[in-house]
């Protein structure tokens, strides 16, 4: 049901901006829309084509730019710091999401926190800030791609104790 308002939203944005509504951009609407995740570009266009439409990069590229101009898709270099993509994704309104991203395989888990919310809230009041849009992305080495036997806190605690001087004198 959702899926329906936001193409009727796309469709307003399209015909409000001047764009002509064509087969391809309601085909690409409904691709990224049946996507749960993050896509970039040429794998929307791959996955376009194996369905045995045809359509070209160019034309992906420019239709994905419609989206994020009319808010239902949403642009962002995730990734491993080589990775210098775009990957985009379906915005539905009133959800917000953030990132965690391993810097070293590109691997991006999306998860809501409320207290993350809550405190961006919290902040945006002490300062006068009335909030309208955020983006948190924490870039860190998922459990994979850290050294053997590296916690969360192993690193602090190594830290601290080297700054102690004492320990094992």
């Amino acid at each position: 049901m959702a899926e329906i308002r936001e193409k009727e939203q796309f469709l307003a944005y399209l015909r409000g901006s001047g764009h002509r509504v064509t087969a391809e951009r309601l085909a690409l609407f409904d691709e990224i829309f049946a996507q749960h995740g993050h896509i970039d570009a040429e794998e929307l266009h791959s996955a376009m084509r194996s369905q045995g439409l045809k359509i070209s990069r160019a034309t992906v590229y420019r239709n994905l730019d419609l989206l994020v101009a009319s808010g239902l898709a949403s642009k962002q270099r995730l990734g491993g710091l080589s990775d210098r993509r775009f990957l985009y994704e379906h915005v539905h309104r009133g959800q917000r999401h953030d990132h965690l991203i391993c810097a070293a395989c590109g691997r991006v888990v999306e998860f809501v926190s409320p207290g993350i919310a809550a405190l961006q809230t919290e902040i945006c009041r002490a300062h006068g800030f009335v909030p309208t849009h955020h983006t948190l992305e924490i870039r860190s080495l998922c459990n994979a791609c850290a050294a053997p036997g590296e916690t969360v806190g192993s690193k602090q605690s190594s830290a601290g104790d080297a700054r102690g001087g004492t320990a094992g004198v």
